[in-house]
């Protein structure tokens, strides 16, 4: 009867192992289908006409920001020619009034040294009309020398006055550049922000033109589903109904085997419970008979003992 229930037991767990072995396989194929859905959905979305619409979005405003960038890096760039051009002929009036300041500084010296040198021999005179006509001399050498440095002078403040009317002019220059500058960016921002509204529209447009596409394509995708929701939850049920049936019957069977062998095990353990009962009976039998012979041989062996002190 035991070995009966250990195989009952082991068709039992074979039966749930199987029944939880086919749950894994449905649960695994439904995931590969959802997995496969998903993939399918991650394609249509990288093709799909918003991604378009803002790659071809994104390169116009790329183009229309390069072009506003180099309208910009133009009226720098004659800014600093200008500049350049300043700069060129500032260091070519620089040079020139050195060589002159050189050029002075030098015949100054020699003049003032042929004064110097002179000044002796008019000291040395004694004449009145030769004197006068020395001193003349030494003075109209004086006048030259002063004359030069007037001339010196007289072209460094002309270069002041030209570097004063240049700054003037730089600083109308630079205005202008700063109006066209404004004029400029004026434009560019207004252009820039015609060209973000327009595309950001024409992104709106694809983006509801899509969600419009995508709302027909799930509502037949859900109307399939329910489609085959209902046939599987008709197979199921089908299946379901045919498996209570054999299951009951099963069961049925099982119960009249079991009641069978339950009946088989019942009078096989009440023999063996008679047999075991008389067993026992037997047992006590001889544990008592055993009892008294211990006993008397207990007396036997103390009335020896008390003998054998005595």
């Amino acid at each position: 009867m035991v070995e009966v229930e250990v195989q009952l037991t082991a068709q039992r767990e074979s039966r749930i192992a199987a029944r939880r072995k086919r749950i894994q396989e449905k649960l695994a194929a439904i995931r590969q289908g959802d997995t496969t859905g998903t993939q399918e959905a991650t394609q249509q979305q990288e093709t799909s006409k918003t991604t378009q619409q803002l790659l071809e979005s994104s390169h116009r405003l790329l183009r229309l920001r390069h072009d506003t960038q180099q309208g910009v890096t133009a009226v720098r760039v004659a800014g600093d020619e200008h500049e350049n051009a300043r700069q060129q002929r500032e260091e070519h009036v620089r040079q020139e009034l050195r060589g002159k300041l050189l050029a002075e500084a030098e015949s100054s010296a020699a003049a003032n040294a042929e004064v110097a040198v002179r000044w002796g021999a008019v000291l040395g005179l004694d004449v009145p009309q030769e004197l006068f006509q020395a001193i003349e001399e030494q003075r109209m050498s004086c006048e030259a020398v002063i004359a030069s440095k007037d001339r010196l002078i007289a072209d460094i403040r002309a270069v002041l006055k030209g570097k004063d009317e240049e700054y003037v002019k730089l600083l109308r220059r630079q205005a202008a550049d700063v109006d066209t500058l404004l004029g400029a960016m004026a434009r560019q921002l207004a252009d820039l922000a015609a060209a973000y509204r327009e595309e950001l529209e024409n992104v709106e447009r694809a983006l509801l033109q899509e969600r419009a596409e995508l709302l027909a394509c799930n509502r037949k995708e859900v109307g399939t589903l329910l489609e085959a929701r209902s046939a599987a939850e008709a197979n199921f049920t089908e299946k379901y109904l045919g498996a209570v049936e054999s299951y009951a019957a099963n069961l049925e069977e099982l119960r009249h085997a079991d009641a069978e062998e339950y009946q088989v095990l019942k009078i096989k353990l009440e023999s063996d419970i008679a047999v075991l009962e008389q067993h026992l009976e037997t047992m006590r039998a001889t544990y008592q008979l055993n009892a008294e012979k211990l006993e008397y041989n207990y007396r036997v062996l103390l009335e020896r003992d008390a003998e054998n002190t005595a």
